[in-house]
């Protein structure tokens, strides 16, 4: 289970069917409301909070670097 406040996944948070409890920050709520934020964060609805927005660091949740390389962006009509 995601934490929808620090994003902090570890199964063990969820301490029963309705309960959702962080291990890593100790943010409680409803697990279904949890969830609900969690794919409107997926969905860009809700921006998820970050200590130091683009400086690359390493995420907490998955300890993988947050630095990204540029993406190509399209433009006119797609290819086939």
């Amino acid at each position: 289970m995601r934490c929808s406040a620090c994003g902090w996944i570890d199964k063990n948070s969820r301490k029963s069917q309705a309960e959702f409890v962080c291990s890593s920050c100790g943010f409680t709520c409803n697990a279904d409301e949890n969830a609900a934020m969690n794919v409107a964060v997926g969905q860009g609805g809700i921006p998820r909070p970050r200590s130091s927005a683009g400086t690359g660091g390493v995420t907490a949740a998955t300890g993988r670097s947050s630095a990204r390389e540029p993406q190509p962006s399209w433009v006119g009509i797609p290819l086939f």
